[in-house]
């Protein structure tokens, strides 16, 4: 079969080729959009007889601005603007989106979910959907992804093990890739083989996985960091989910697709608010000690110090350069080799913070108002790039308790 390619300008500082059947069609209604993911054309006549061909489908969870906060004036048309792309409300729908490009290519869809969360669902291929999601978030500080830590994976892991037969197969990625480790120009000098990245996937039944997981990740540290689960689908197959929110339909049903997207919706909604409850009351409860607090603290302490150059090349990499991979930005002063103070900026929600680095651990002052989804982006992207093991404290609260074991 000869495929078509559209030629679309995307706002991605380019053109891209965008496959005709990853192209959506123009639809009043939401639930139109749900059976043609579905491949069940049925409502809409099979879209005069032509069958779904386009590859996997993907979805995003995005993060975006409480209804309740002040600032949350922006609508959904003016979240995916700064990014090039236009948001069109559907005709008959107040919560879902048609979104295109430039050119007028429609590539995606989105729902939201509720006055903080949004779905993004697409046929476009990875290398071209994760470019989109990216440039709409980097643009733009009301947008942010999901950062699910490796505590948040264990806990959907527990509802795995207990919602499915043990003889079922499960998928675990676990990755750490040690980008700091080495300088740029020593790294321009190496085979890309030669900077340590540890990536490893477990496929096998979920009895065996829970048996092995736990000697695994003590013998070996990379293995504490988890990057991508298959949350089974209650037919075949299942739902591949990434720690930035990123989630690929290998199952036969987009109906059990949505309700898994919900889910992770409500457990990621549940550890946000708590995280920001602890992180608010810490605050006000000293404040009401008589003390002149300027905010709660978070401490993340590493399993074991950094060593020098590790320490100083993720530092500098930090605030040295506007789209580091944490989202920080701000000015970083040395009081020695090993200690370092930064007035920094969080770019998502433009908030203050003020933060003390050592090899030993990271201390954050956050502000009243902070965004519980600051802290789980800093978790998260240390345990992938820095420490696989590192321990986080909200306030006197350790983060993995504050994970709910069940989807709220």
């Amino acid at each position: 079969m000869i495929e078509r390619w559209h030629t679309a300008k995307a706002g991605l500082g380019g053109k891209m080729k965008v496959p005709q059947n990853a192209l959506l069609p123009k639809f009043d209604r939401k639930s139109d959009y749900f059976d043609y993911f579905s491949g069940d054309g049925t409502a809409v006549q099979q879209l005069e007889d032509k069958k779904l061909t386009a590859g996997l489908q993907k979805s995003y969870i995005l993060e975006t601005v409480d209804g309740g906060n002040l600032r949350a004036r922006l609508s959904v048309e003016d979240l995916f603007s700064r990014s090039s792309l236009k948001a069109t409300p559907l005709s008959q729908e107040n919560t879902a989106f048609d979104i295109s490009t430039e050119s007028g290519e429609r590539v995606a869809l989105v729902e939201q979910v509720d006055s903080r969360y949004l779905t993004l669902y697409t046929l476009l291929p990875s290398n071209q959907s994760d470019k989109l999601v990216r440039s709409a978030v980097a643009t733009n500080p009301f947008l942010d992804h999901l950062w699910l830590s490796s505590q948040s994976f264990m806990a959907l892991w527990s509802n795995v093990l207990a919602g499915n037969s043990g003889r079922r197969y499960g998928k675990i990625t676990f990755e750490h890739e040690s980008i700091y480790e080495v300088s740029e120009e020593d790294a321009r000098e190496y085979l890309p083989d030669e900077r340590r990245t540890s990536r490893f996937t477990m496929v096998d039944k979920l009895e065996v996985m829970a048996q092995k997981m736990d000697p695994l990740q003590q013998e070996y540290a990379p293995l504490a960091s988890i990057t991508q689960m298959r949350l089974p689908a209650q037919g075949r197959g299942g739902h591949d989910l990434y720690y930035d929110g990123k989630v690929t339909n290998r199952s036969g049903s987009f109906v059990d697709h949505r309700t898994t997207l919900h889910g992770v919706v409500g457990m990621y909604r549940s550890l946000t608010r708590s995280v920001e409850r602890q992180l608010w009351t810490s605050v006000e409860n000293s404040n009401s000690l008589g003390g002149t607090s300027v905010g709660s603290v978070a401490e993340i302490v590493f399993s074991k110090p950094l060593t020098e150059d590790l320490f100083r090349r993720w530092v500098m990499s930090m605030f040295n350069n506007r789209r580091n991979r944490f989202r920080l930005t701000g000015y970083a002063k040395w009081l020695n080799e090993t200690k370092v103070h930064a007035n920094a900026i969080d770019q998502h929600l433009w908030q203050p913070l003020v933060m003390e680095f050592t090899p030993a651990r990271v201390v954050a002052i956050l502000p009243y108002g902070t965004c519980g989804n600051s802290v789980n982006r800093l978790v998260s992207n240390i345990q992938r790039f820095i420490d696989p093991k590192v321990t986080a404290y909200i306030g006197d609260r350790e983060y993995g308790t504050l994970i709910p074991t069940v989807a709220a």
